[in-house]
């Protein structure tokens, strides 16, 4: 099986973007690797500049997290807990950031979207990492899409 992030993938997602995105609103998509560092930035045009990073910070929070943002911001209000407990700037609750996990379940990634609502930026994370993780029959078989959002140990 191809690496996630390999240069290949990312092509493949950054060349899907038009196509899904097309019905709405110009967006960016940010890629974050294991380490948080940007590994594919694309803008489209007549993106907000505000969005660039937005969609950086969505990528990284659920990287770190290996949650989506939109389960993250849920357990910040479940558990009556604010960003500042998590000692991390970077951190965003905005919906349209997804964990981008491997076979073996780790955690090597984050895909962010950002130009749009919350939710439909969201929806558009999900669709691109599905193209992105290659997950079969085009459901998302991540342990973010299994509602698995917390794996034991890692909050």
């Amino acid at each position: 099986m191809e690496a996630i992030l390999s240069t290949r993938a990312l092509l493949t997602v950054l060349n899907g973007l038009e196509a899904e995105a097309r019905d709405g609103a110009p967006v960016c998509l940010a890629i974050v690797n294991r380490s948080g560092r940007l590994a594919a930035l694309l803008v489209m045009d007549g993106t907000p500049e505000r969005a660039i990073p937005i969609a950086q910070g969505k990528a990284y929070t659920a990287l770190r997290m290996e949650s989506s943002t939109r389960d993250f911001h849920e357990r910040l209000l479940r558990e009556r807990l604010t960003l500042a407990d998590f000692c991390d700037p970077a951190f965003t609750t905005l919906e349209g950031g997804i964990p981008l996990f491997d076979e073996n379940g780790n955690c090597v990634g984050g895909l962010g979207i950002s130009g749009r609502k919350p939710s439909e930026d969201g929806e558009l994370a999900e669709r691109l990492g599905r193209i992105l993780t290659g997950a079969p029959g085009g459901g998302d078989s991540s342990p973010s899409a299994q509602s698995q959002c917390f794996p034991a140990g890692k909050e």
